[in-house]
């Protein structure tokens, strides 16, 4: 029984980021987030919410 539940939180937990960053940063933002963080692309600069090139 505690087992179904420790699973069971651990599921809802998982699921309920998965849905906060869909809804809130989406998957393509993060994963250009963890680009420019591993030194993959170069990071963009925004300046009012305008890209600056």
């Amino acid at each position: 029984m505690k087992r179904k539940v420790l699973i069971g939180s651990m599921v809802w937990t998982l699921l309920i980021t998965l849905l906060h960053i869909q809804l809130n940063v989406g998957f393509d933002q993060l994963a250009r987030k963890v680009q420019v963080m591993r030194g993959e692309r170069p990071a963009d600069l925004i300046v009012g919410f305008l890209p600056v090139t």
